[in-house]
């Protein structure tokens, strides 16, 4: 397998938000080491702890940078423990945090992907805190990897990273579950619909809540406004959504919820 160089883009994934200095703890640290580094922020608005919003935030958005960048992201909340740290490589691009499946979809989606341990040496020298490790371990690790043009200038043994069993794409329509809700309340499934499915033939069922939605259509416009429909999002999988509305709200819907689809 071939490894590409890490190029000077550097990405930030977090549930840190921007009120308290740390997000802009970790890009002082990035500066210090590697100052010619650009350094985005995906987001900092993950709900505290909440691995499977990181994972669906780094699949929806680390797929659409340039080759070698180094994508870190830090929902971890097993800092300081026994948990793993991990710098991995998948589909050109490097992914450098906590090894509690954060990385999930990542790893499933994409073609021969590689993790290693974080090197002792991946440390920050001056500062190692144990509930910081977005910080002085994997904002440093980064910086290195950017600074010094290598992933093995940071990476120890080989692992296999933990996979969670929710970062996984059905096909319908055997079913499914809620993988995301997004921020307009749209309820986002692992649910793979045939190409160009747009018809009557379709219904999306939600056992839990009692929803039957016949048909599949094309955009949120096919429907008026506050009226319920199943579609293909931006994602590639099956969406149920309200028009102008918030679909989890309304249907009591949350992630883990099964989902079946049926064609007549």
């Amino acid at each position: 397998m071939h490894i590409a160089a890490p190029e000077r883009l550097i990405t930030l994934t977090t549930d840190f938000s921007t009120r308290d200095g740390y997000a802009g703890a970790m890009k002082g640290v990035i500066r210090q080491t590697a100052p010619l580094a650009l350094v985005e922020d995906i987001t900092h608005d993950i709900p505290p702890g909440d691995i499977r919003a990181g994972a669906w935030a780094l699949r929806t958005a680390a797929r659409f940078y340039p080759r070698g960048t180094v994508h870190v992201a830090v929902i971890d909340p097993g800092v300081g423990t026994s948990r793993n740290a991990l710098v991995a490589v998948a589909d050109g691009q490097f992914f450098i945090g906590p090894d509690n499946g954060l990385f999930s979809w990542v790893f499933n989606e994409s073609r021969d992907p590689r993790a290693w341990r974080l090197s002792d040496r991946s440390w920050r020298p001056d500062q190692v805190s144990n509930t910081f490790h977005g910080r002085d371990l994997f904002a440093h690790a980064a910086a290195l990897m950017v600074q010094e043009g290598e992933v093995m200038a940071v990476c120890g043994d080989p692992i296999n990273p933990i996979l969670e069993p929710w970062a996984t794409a059905q096909t319908a329509p055997d079913p499914g579950e809620v993988v995301h809700v997004d921020h307009f309340g749209n309820v986002i499934t692992n649910i793979r619909l045939p190409a160009g499915a747009v018809s009557e033939s379709w219904s999306v069922i939600l056992p839990r809540q009692d929803v039957h939605l016949k048909g599949l259509h094309r955009t949120y416009g096919d429907v008026d406004e506050g009226d319920c429909l199943a579609l293909t999002g931006s994602h590639e999988f099956l969406e149920i959504a309200i028009r102008k509305g918030s679909a989890a709200k309304k249907l009591g819907v949350e992630t883990g919820d099964p989902v079946e689809t049926h064609l007549s």
